[in-house]
């Protein structure tokens, strides 16, 4: 009897069948698992061949698995093109689209949303310490239904708050977000969350050509809300279609690249990355945001895995253990951020790892819709190698499937093993899963294993898995050349594969190199080393105007609710305190590298104990006094203090190197003011004039101011053109000096002139105040001698301003040309206009101004607010620009931080912390 008629024969009597059809699956003929097992042992009676219990499923027709069992009597298949495992079967470089070289791809930054881990520190740290993060689910679900008390349902890797969320972050309004799948709501975060692990501010990738690439395929949401007698609404759809994870991504930050929803079951994350990582290598996009989501919010799929005999009754994954008994379901999200190695190389990012290449395939027609194919893992992991240009036996480590059913972990050894396990190596090859620690994230599966993998090469440390210290008993490791990774291992490994396969037969594998260079990131357990910025990120310092000395450290903190920034000072304050912690890049990641939201503060110190006890008085101040949001207006800077003929010739602008300073830490006024002399200082700092021009005329006038009998000065509550017809009245040698706002001004004249006038506006009842004696400019003395400073400045040439100048002269803006000889004579002559200069850059959305000076312009501001909010910093000399540049950054001014912060690398500190108080409930019920 020929082999096919054998098999026939055995089916139909195992089966109780009459006939069976050579060319129909075995599945058909209701043969499973243990029908497999009993066959394959007849089998191997009558041909004298031993045959695995995937047999059945790697060839799923009677015929097909004749004609496997001929070819292995008479001595094997031949190979198939490119199945050569030797050193040099494929080429040294990856290839692309159209055979052209691919460029890795870069993975800048992780973020994740799992059982036991909110970000990639604590990742680590459960991976590392073999931690068990399976357990009951939460209650809350647990109460709504009955389902969730069957073996294997109600346990699993579950997050305590699935449906928690930050609307009002990204400007979604409560219906909206009731309405929205809590995938969606993840996604949302985490997407941010990887934007900033991986140093990327909205302002970088907003309007840009990056892309979103997003794994789900749960429906719990959608089939929950109108089974539970919810009303849809206008936001349903949306709130509730796959394509929208994606989407809404895109639309909330506006980013401009491909933006797709890929639902291959449980390899959807990494197939979502495969396809990043092709559009990123083809210029379809610059950055990309790619991922995967599982939320299990009922306990009605898992039941039918239960039916089906996948699930384990305990919700564990014994990936590849002897135990193995089924799957155990989890949820959460991870999403990467990914650009093309050389732009994260000029844009000084941290990369974890780099994506070397990868293939997707399909088991096409297997015994069953969900029976995997182990020919067909063998044909991914070739393709894949091939794509990344690497020989399979350069491969040191797989974060495999291992879902912990009994026959899929099967197929996988063998696949692994024929191709990766028997290539050669010195060693075994170590093969782990994820699932084993949480359980199986399904749709989010590959991201998480991507992930793991990118730390495991990023630290040097191969983490070991669960439930495997006595490994399955039905595949010959010792001849596989496989073996299972229970604890971790140091690694100095450079390749590393991934494999994830859906229960509908897309098969997904990713081959990960380890970065550049090897660093350790920041994060709970495991403190960062010194790490040097790339040249290309150094900021470069031109001569001229300090800014504060590079040993100075600034942290500056923000938050978009007040709630928000006192959890991430305290998250701060703790890191602080790590012995370890490289400051230089913590603070240059915090200040370069990361977006600033309203509620903000900063302090800054030249250690990280001095950052700390900042820190911890800003943090008391906060409870004492809640923070105001920023809303910063325009700024203008006051220079008040006045140049003299005295002063040697560089220093005779006081107040230039303080406000040059400024200008190089990144403040840029719009309006620029002088008080005074020291509008001279002003005009300079527009550009209209040079600083000798400045520095002379300062000097001519003073000596001119020096010749003239000095004043006294009387402030008095009265309107400006009152006191004029006052002075003109009471004598001769009285002049109205300067006008503070429309009901104050100063009258300057000789004492005795001044005591008259002061005894009349008393007995008048007219508020007065004696200043003592002021210079000689704007009284009548100076009215008479300013033409002769008008001659000796004749040949005065001003320039078009940069910065636009208010002048005292005139109470408004004037052009930078126009600051010429006429000018100053007039600026000696005439009234100084404070008042007025204030009001016109309050008008104009002035809210901040930064005195340069001795400290005299708080009343004078505050006379003219006209309760429009103005806020004064003021910032006297060099040692106070600091403590000014903390002030400007909380009322809403951002610095540039590459200078204050230089490029130090970036490292993985405090994310920014999420504001709850929303809840679904209380929108839906």
């Amino acid at each position: 009897m020929n082999l096919l008629d054998l098999l026939l024969e055995l089916v139909a009597e195992r089966m109780g069948v009459a006939d069976v059809d050579p060319d129909r699956l075995f599945i058909d003929y209701g043969i499973g698992s243990t029908d497999a097992v009993a066959l394959a042992g007849v089998l191997a009676e009558h041909t004298g061949t031993e045959l695995p219990n995937s047999a059945f499923y790697e060839h799923p027709t009677p015929r097909a698995l004749a004609a496997h069992l001929e070819e292995v009597r008479v001595g094997g298949p031949a190979p198939a093109p490119g199945d050569s495992t030797g050193p040099g079967a494929f080429p040294s470089a990856s290839t692309g689209i159209g055979g052209l070289a691919a460029e890795p791809v870069a993975i800048v930054g992780i973020g994740c949303r799992l059982p036991g881990a909110g970000g990639p520190g604590e990742l680590w740290e459960l991976l590392t310490s073999g931690t068990d993060l399976v357990g009951p689910v939460p209650a809350a679900r647990a109460e709504r239904d009955e389902g969730w008390a069957e073996p294997g349902v109600g346990m699993g890797g579950f997050l305590p708050e699935v449906e928690a969320f930050d609307p009002a972050f990204f400007s979604i309004n409560a219906r909206e977000a009731a309405a929205m799948d809590p995938q969606q709501r993840m996604l949302l975060e985490v997407a941010h969350e990887a934007l900033q692990d991986a140093g990327l501010r909205l302002a970088d990738v907003t309007r840009t050509a990056t892309g979103v690439f997003v794994g789900i395929s749960s429906s719990d949401y959608l089939v929950g809300r109108f089974s539970g007698g919810l009303a849809p609404d206008a936001y349903t759809p949306t709130g509730t279609a796959h394509s929208v994870a994606a989407n809404r991504i895109s639309y909330v930050f506006d980013l401009h690249g491909p933006s797709m929803a890929i639902d291959t079951a449980c390899s959807s994350s990494l197939v979502a990355i495969h396809q990043a990582a092709l559009a990123l290598r083809t210029g379809q996009c610059d950055v990309a945001l790619a991922g995967g989501v599982n939320a299990v919010l009922s306990p009605d799929i898992g039941r039918c895995f239960r039916t089906a005999g996948v699930l384990a009754p305990d919700g564990r994954c014994k990936s590849f253990g002897a135990g193995a008994d089924g799957m155990g379901r989890s949820e959460g999200t991870v999403m990467v951020a990914l650009k093309r190695l050389p732009d994260a190389l000029a844009a000084g990012d941290r990369v974890y790892a780099l994506i070397r290449g990868g293939a997707v395939n399909s088991d096409g027609r297997t015994n069953g819709l969900m029976s995997p194919s182990a020919p067909a893992q063998v044909r991914l992991l070739r393709a894949a190698c091939q794509a990344a240009g690497v020989a399979p036996g350069q491969v040191e480590y797989v974060e495999a499937h291992g879902s912990g059913t009994r026959l899929g972990d099967l197929m996988e050894l063998r696949a692994l093993s024929e191709v990766l396990g028997t290539a050669q190596r010195p060693e075994p090859l170590p093969i782990g899963s994820l699932k084993s620690n949480l359980g199986h994230l399904e749709a989010a599966a590959g991201a998480a294993g991507v992930a793991k993998v990118a730390l495991a090469l990023f630290h040097g440390v191969l983490p070991g898995g669960l439930h495997a210290d006595r490994p399955a008993e039905d595949f010959a490791w010792d001849a596989g050349g496989l073996r299972v990774l229970t604890g971790p291992e140091p690694w100095d490994g450079r390749l590393a594969g991934v494999s994830s396969f859906g229960f509908g037969g897309t098969n997904a594998h990713l081959i990960l190199q380890a970065p550049p260079s090897r660093r350790p990131a920041l994060d709970a357990a495991t403190p960062p080393s010194k790490e040097a910025a790339p040249p290309s990120r150094q900021v470069a310092q031109s001569s001229g105007g300090r800014v504060p000395a590079p040993s100075r450290r600034f942290l500056p903190l923000s938050a978009h609710t007040p709630q928000a920034l006192r959890e991430l000072a305290e998250r701060w304050r703790d890191l602080l305190a790590e012995p370890a912690l490289d400051l230089a890049a913590a603070c240059h990641t915090a200040g370069a590298r990361r977006d600033h939201h309203a509620y903000r503060l900063a302090v800054s110190g030249t250690d990280a104990a001095q950052l700390a006890g900042e820190l911890e008085r800003a943090l008391t101040d906060l409870v004492a006094t809640p923070p105001a949001g920023s809303a910063a207006g325009g700024l203008a800077l006051v220079f008040t203090a006045e140049p003299t003929a005295s002063e040697p010739p560089t220093g005779g602008l006081p107040g230039a190197e303080v406000a040059e300073a400024l200008r190089r830490a990144g403040v840029v006024p719009e309006m620029v003011i002088g008080d005074g002399a020291a509008e001279l200082v002003a005009a300079h700092y527009s550009g209209a004039l040079s600083a000798a021009d400045a520095r002379a005329v300062a000097a001519r006038r003073a000596r001119l101011l020096a010749g003239l009998p000095a004043p006294h000065a009387l402030r008095v509550r009265m309107a400006a053109r009152l006191a004029e017809a006052l002075c003109r009245r009471m004598g001769s040698g009285l002049a109205v000096s300067a006008v503070e706002s429309p009901q104050t001004c100063v009258i300057a004249g000789p004492p005795e002139a001044l005591a008259r006038v002061r005894a009349a506006l008393s007995d008048g009842g007219v508020l007065c105040a004696d200043l003592g004696p002021v210079t000689a400019a704007h009284g009548e003395p100076a009215v008479k001698a300013a033409p002769e400073l008008a001659a000796a400045l004749a040949g005065l040439a001003p320039q078009e301003g940069r910065v636009t100048l208010v002048s005292t002269v005139t109470g408004g803006p004037v052009a930078g040309k126009a600051l010429d000889a006429a000018h100053w004579a007039g600026q000696l002559a005439r009234p100084g206009l404070l008042g007025d200069a204030l009001s016109y850059a309050l008008d104009r959305g002035v809210r901040t101004f930064v005195e340069i000076g001795p400290g005299v312009l708080g009343p004078r501001l505050r006379a003219v607010d006209g309760g429009r909010k103005a806020r004064l910093v003021r910032c006297a000399g060099q040692a106070d620009v600091p403590s000014a540049l903390i002030r400007l950054y909380e009322l809403g001014h951002d610095p540039d931080w590459a200078v204050l912060t230089p490029a130090a690398g970036v490292t993985s500190v405090p994310l920014l912390p999420w504001s709850r108080e929303w809840s679904c409930v209380e929108v839906t019920a």
